[in-house]
């Protein structure tokens, strides 16, 4: 497991992103990202550990708030240890 990248979705879920969010998972990769869309954000968890068994962290947050991003990566940082990918509003970085 400790070999697994972690891609992190920062900015919102389109379509666009979500399909990027599908390349990664099914690349075994594991997936964080924050929306704030609550009900749309359980959804895709869902749906993304369903389809590519792979760990999905969802948290609902608006990445414009500095307290949530804060929440958000330090979250993800002690849960996966890494972050691999970072993708922020159709960006890849």
């Amino acid at each position: 497991m400790e070999n697994e990248k972690v891609c992190v979705l920062t900015g919102g879920i389109g379509a666009k992103e979500y399909s990027v969010l599908e390349k990664y998972a099914g690349q075994g990769c594991r997936i964080a990202f924050m929306d704030t869309n609550k009900e749309m954000g359980h959804r895709i968890k869902q749906e993304l550990e369903h389809l590519y068994h792979v760990g999905v962290f969802f948290f609902h947050g608006d990445i414009n708030s500095e307290e949530d991003r804060d929440i958000f990566f330090t979250a993800v940082k002690e849960m996966y240890g890494r972050m691999d990918y970072i993708i922020s509003a159709g960006v890849i970085v």
